[in-house]
């Protein structure tokens, strides 16, 4: 099974609808490649994929899987993550800054000179 750690979540206001949104950042431990989500709490997919629970949380940070890939591409240039998929939690981080040193140990690992920075404001 893939997985992935969820490195920043955001909150955002719907351009559709005007309702308060979330936009998720998942980085893949699989291949080093980095995910986006983007969850309405409008949607059936909110509490029955789960991701309710994940937005509300005090902790959201950690390692998820059972994420699925879709081919589009966000706004923000990135690949896009189903938000009917089923996260399972596979471990918790303590807060943020946990979720990205997980992120860079696994950068380092791959022996890439890859920072948090370069892989999120790669143009």
């Amino acid at each position: 099974m893939a997985e992935y750690i969820l490195v920043d979540i955001a909150q955002q206001r719907s351009k559709l609808n005007h309702v308060t949104m979330w936009r998720m950042t998942f980085y893949s431990i699989d291949d080093g490649t980095v995910w986006e989500m983007t969850v309405d709490p409008t949607y059936k997919n909110f509490k029955r994929s789960g991701w309710d629970h994940v937005v509300e949380s005090d902790i959201p940070y950690g390692v998820y899987g059972n994420l699925k890939r879709t081919d589009r591409i966000s706004q923000s240039k990135l690949p896009v993550v189903s938000a009917d998929s089923k996260a399972e939690v596979i471990y918790r981080c303590v807060d943020q800054n946990e979720a990205l040193k997980l992120m860079e140990a696994d950068i380092s690992q791959r022996n890439k000179k890859t920072t948090y920075g370069d892989l999120f404001n790669a143009s």
